[in-house]
């Protein structure tokens, strides 16, 4: 039978989508990293390097990067999502996990759309979570599964390694597995939001971004 995906959330995936530089390679490692703070990373601390820079993208040493990020994050708006807004760029920054150290779930707030770019990955996976199937949205009860599919799983792990691309709407649940690499993982993350004028006069919703 066909079958119509009512409810789908669009992952963009990308396996070697961009190859970074020897030169773009140095900037992000030697910029400054903030040091793991258990204590306070949405509520709950980080175990990670976080870069002190919320705008990494705009190091002029990283603007073919930045460029292709929008690139990419405007195919996403226009040929997966096929809508007429405009997105700008809003927060670029790295994160640095070492050897055992992961991404708890969180999203991002403030976000229309995320992109996370793998500038140093042996091993992981990008993980996204739900809170619940499809199936279980109308009632919460429990099934045996034969097969993973998007309908009865509540979190599914795509694998990463180095080049590759992600892309998701910013208020989907993510996260990672540990990494289990001597050589730290490295991602470069981007936020982007709508702007212009969303909603119309005639039924009172219009607002300009």
């Amino acid at each position: 039978m066909d079958i119509v995906n009512l409810k789908p959330i669009p992952i963009g995936y990308e396996k070697q989508a961009y190859q970074i530089s020897k030169k773009e390679l140095k900037i992000i490692k030697n910029i400054k990293y903030l040091s793991p703070n258990k204590d306070d990373y949405f509520g709950w601390g980080w175990d990670f390097n976080l870069s002190k820079s919320g705008t990494l993208l705009e190091n002029k040493g990283l603007t073919n990067l930045k460029n292709f990020f929008i690139q990419k994050a405007k195919e996403y708006t226009q040929d997966i999502l096929q809508i007429k807004d405009e997105i700008y760029l809003t927060q670029s920054w790295s994160t640095l996990n070492k050897t055992d150290a992961f991404h708890r779930p969180h999203n991002h707030p403030n976000t229309f759309l995320s992109l996370v770019y793998y500038v140093q990955c042996e091993d992981g996976f990008i993980s996204f979570d739900l809170n619940t199937s499809s199936l279980c949205e109308g009632f919460n009860f429990q099934y045996t599964v034969d097969k993973s599919n998007v309908y009865n799983s509540q979190i599914w792990r795509l694998p990463v390694t180095t080049g590759d691309l992600v892309l998701f709407p910013g208020h989907i649940y993510h996260g990672t597995t540990p990494n289990r690499s001597k050589q730290s993982r490295i991602i470069l993350g981007a936020n982007f939001f709508i702007k212009g004028v969303l909603g119309t006069e005639g039924d009172k919703s219009i607002i300009k971004i």
